[in-house]
């Protein structure tokens, strides 16, 4: 099993149970990991827990993407805008 680490003050989780997990973000100001434990109240972590089932997508099967030779495109109706976007 893999030591954790909270992600606020960076010490070791002693009791993952305690952990309060946040959605992950690009903005998020992550401590530097060290050896001491973490005193935090509840300790945070930036990532979805492995508890949440609900996230957790299963494939059944996937079918090969076929391959297309040729996509003709349509001129712009200069009457509607919308038609003939690219």
């Amino acid at each position: 099993m893999h030591t954790i680490h909270c992600h606020f003050c960076g010490g070791v989780v002693r009791d993952r149970a305690t952990i309060e997990y946040q959605p992950p973000r690009s903005s998020a100001q992550v401590a530097l990991p060290q050896m001491g434990t973490c005193t935090c109240t509840p300790p945070i972590v930036y990532e979805d827990s492995p508890l949440d089932v609900e996230r957790v997508e299963r494939v059944e099967h996937i079918d090969r993407i076929k391959h297309v030779e040729h996509v003709e495109r349509h001129k712009a109706d200069p009457s509607d805008p919308w038609k003939g976007a690219v």
